[in-house]
């Protein structure tokens, strides 16, 4: 079977620009170019000091924990997110979720791949799982955080239908700014009454 006929098999959502879908094996390559590569690790707290090269020692490591990962059952990290691709199943990036409680959800994206920014795949992405989220778990609530450096995902937030709940003011200093930290969040009945 041909890695793009094996890719929609795993198709969870289509639209017009990209697709969402799960992880494969064959994806191992490019999630460890992304550990060191792309502005999204500029924008993604980058105080966790996201590295800038991959050593052989790295990468081995790191091929081993993708293929635990990805063997590892419904509950693992790279099942509770996916791959955003192109629709002609070119990786670009990843866009996921966590459960914070029963029925509400905190979700993250992040496109990966430079030559894609500013250029409506990450909202497309968005819109998508947040459909996905809205009717396959049953959802009452999404949430998104981002930093008020990220005026971008700030944007395609707010172009999906996320609302500013919150702000924490001043609450990191990253290369001598303080920043805040943003909450927005969208109820069921507002992603009903917006389609």
């Amino acid at each position: 079977m041909t890695k793009d006929k094996d890719a929609a098999l795993f198709v969870i959502a289509r639209g017009e620009r990209v697709i969402l879908r799960r992880w494969l094996a064959g994806d191992v390559d490019q999630f460890i170019y992304w550990l060191s590569h792309g502005e999204w690790r500029l924008m993604d707290a980058p105080w966790h000091g996201y590295r800038t090269e991959t050593t052989a020692e790295q990468e081995k490591r790191d091929r081993e924990w993708f293929t635990q990962k990805l063997n590892g059952g419904e509950e693992t990290v790279l099942n509770r997110s996916v791959i955003i691709a192109t629709t002609d199943n070119i990786p670009i990036g990843t866009i996921g979720r966590e459960e914070y409680t029963p029925g509400v959800s905190l979700i993250g994206i992040s496109i990966r791949e430079d030559a894609y920014l500013n250029r409506g795949f990450g909202t497309e992405a968005l819109r998508l799982w947040v459909d996905c989220l809205f009717t396959g778990l049953d959802r009452h609530k999404l949430g998104l955080d981002t930093w008020s450096f990220n005026p971008r995902m700030i944007r395609v937030a707010e172009k999906v239908g996320f609302v500013l709940e919150g702000r924490e003011r001043a609450l990191r200093q990253w290369q001598g700014e303080w920043l805040d930290l943003l909450h927005f969040g969208i109820l069921r009945e507002e992603w009903q009454g917006s389609g």
